[in-house]
């Protein structure tokens, strides 16, 4: 099946985030239990997402104080790039990301759909919201338009 055909393609958007501690088998929400994303795979191979935190507040003006910046810096994942697709994995290559370290990286993911939902699970890693090594849980529900 080419990328092209793939019932990955489109744009889905999340519906849990939780993080389990591999050490500890503890299930955290460093998101808060109401995350908000998007995720956007085209069939060419390239994939965009936006994560933001439960409860975000606005800056007070039109320009973030430095504290405010640092703020929604910390309570936000974004990249763009590329991703390709293998049995039960699905595998993203950053190009361009919120966070510096990841541009150029490759992360591997595993996933299943069923009944319309998108699962998504990480390869245990260090996670950039906990710093503890962890696994990504996600579920996604495809997004339609009205």
């Amino acid at each position: 099946m080419t990328l092209r055909s793939h019932p990955i393609v489109g744009t889905w958007r999340l519906k849990s985030f939780a993080e389990r501690d591999i050490e500890t088998d503890v299930l955290s929400y460093p998101m808060g239990e109401k995350p908000k994303a998007i995720v956007i795979y085209t069939a060419t191979g390239h994939v965009a997402t936006i994560f933001t935190a439960t409860g975000r507040s606005a800056p007070a003006g039109l320009r973030a104080t430095d504290a405010e910046a640092a703020e929604l810096f910390r309570t936000m994942v974004s990249f763009a790039g590329r991703y390709d697709l293998k049995v039960g994995e699905l595998i993203y290559y950053p190009e361009i990301t919120w966070n510096e370290a990841w541009n150029g990286t490759k992360q591997t993911r595993y996933f299943e759909m069923r009944d319309g939902i998108l699962r998504i699970k990480s390869a245990p890693a260090v996670s950039v919201l906990l710093g503890t090594v962890t696994e990504m849980i996600m579920t996604w529900t495809r997004e339609m338009r009205d």
